[in-house]
């Protein structure tokens, strides 16, 4: 994984992070297993099949159950560690409502989050709190065609989030600001 990873724009997990600055498509695909077809390794370059694009209209539809994964986790004061984490999504309103925990655990502790979202027109505005670290804040984003782009402002947390989703499979990216957290990355596999 990539040190701008690390240090991340998540959620949840949630425009303006590292990804609105340099476009992570190749190594997202890349970290999610995008793989190329045997006729594009004999050089018949073919592309691999696209995911549909993320619904303006209940987008949260396809996520809700469990998803679980691993990825990294950032300190302020520049330690890394590798997480494991379990994530379940509730899913209401007919997929423009979502209820979202996240638990991970590293060596060095844990951190667990609890979102609520709602989306209406292609934009998304909620809630979002850290349960562990103590902060938490309002969000607000919108749906893009990859996933959600979402910020959080709180009284003491500003944090940038970037959820990229392919099928069963999400890339999570958080940028944390005035916290003792930097960044979090997550992949999550449905199931």
């Amino acid at each position: 994984m990539k040190p701008a990873y690390i240090a991340l724009a998540a959620l949840l997990l949630l425009g303006t992070s590292a990804r609105a600055q340099n476009d992570p498509t190749p190594e997202a695909d890349a970290a999610i297993g995008s793989s190329e077809s045997s006729d594009a390794q004999s050089g018949d370059a073919k592309e691999a099949p696209r995911p549909a694009p993320v619904k303006k209209d209940a987008p949260f539809k396809e996520l809700a159950g469990r998803w679980v994964g691993e990825g990294r986790i950032g300190m302020s004061e520049g330690k890394v560690e590798s997480v494991k984490c379990r994530a379940t999504y509730f899913v209401e309103g007919g997929g423009n409502e979502l209820r979202q925990n996240i638990r991970c655990a590293s060596s060095g502790g844990k951190v667990e989050v609890k979102s609520n979202l709602a989306a209406k027109d292609g934009q998304l505005t909620g809630t979002w709190n850290e349960l562990v670290y103590n902060f938490g804040g309002d969000l607000k984003g919108e749906v893009t065609e990859r996933g959600f782009r979402i910020s959080v402002k709180g009284g003491d947390l500003s944090a940038n989030m970037d959820v990229i989703v392919m099928n069963d499979r999400q890339v999570v990216e958080i940028q944390f600001f005035n916290s003792s957290l930097r960044g979090l990355m997550l992949i999550l596999k449905k199931g």
